[in-house]
């Protein structure tokens, strides 16, 4: 499904093995018997459509996370495509930085994002809080928990400990991070030193949020 550019592309990023399928056919082929994490699937290709693929894919029960990419109007075919099981639909011309984040999220999960995130953001992985952060961070930037006292008890019941503990660890990780003052941390919510801390509400929404957009 990727094309020789994109291929050469990808593998110069390292860390990414990639393998390109020169049509719809081969493509369908490929992504069955190789298992990807994740594919990346053009609309247009040779003797059978990305939407025919797709839809074969994951009718056969294909797992991996699809990254469409198109030269459409995303609104006017994503609900087919997110229909047909597409994960993600990027419009052409590719940007290639939002692509490779993009496909390294899909690759390692949010969880693996909200993690990465932390420790670029000054974060202690050894403190309670970063683990409880991670976990809260996925349930509610993945919809599984509407609430944040949900997230919390869901957490703490996991972990063997109290909601309120967990409730506490994740505002004491928030002043840290506010009190290291990455780089990172001041792009994404703007704060100096002096200003006020994010709530450990703010903090898990800033967390979910930016591990879902390629930075």
């Amino acid at each position: 499904m990727l094309g020789s550019l994109s291929l050469h592309c990808l593998e110069s990023q390292g860390g990414i093995e990639a393998i390109w399928a020169e049509d719809g056919e081969k493509g369908l082929e490929l992504a069955w018997s190789w298992r990807p994490d994740v594919i990346l699937l053009d609309l247009v290709l040779p003797e059978m459509s990305g939407v025919e693929l797709l839809r074969r894919y994951r009718g056969w029960g294909g797992t991996a996370k699809v990254l469409v990419v198109t030269g459409a109007e995303p609104k006017l075919i994503q609900e087919t495509l997110f229909a047909l099981g597409a994960d993600f639909i990027m419009r052409k011309p590719v940007r290639w930085g939002e692509l490779f984040g993009l496909i390294r999220l899909h690759a390692g999960g949010m969880r693996l994002a909200c993690r990465e995130m932390l420790l670029e953001m000054g974060a202690k992985e050894e403190c309670r809080g970063f683990s409880q952060a991670v976990e809260c961070a996925v349930l509610l930037g993945e919809g599984k928990c509407a609430l944040l006292k949900e997230a919390y008890i869901e957490v703490a019941s996991k972990q063997g400990t109290g909601p309120g503990c967990v409730a506490k660890n994740i505002e004491r990780l928030a002043q840290d991070v506010h009190k290291a003052g990455t780089a990172l941390y001041h792009r994404l919510t703007g704060k100096e030193l002096g200003d006020p801390h994010l709530t450990a509400r703010e903090f898990l929404d800033l967390l979910s949020q930016a591990a879902r957009i390629p930075l």
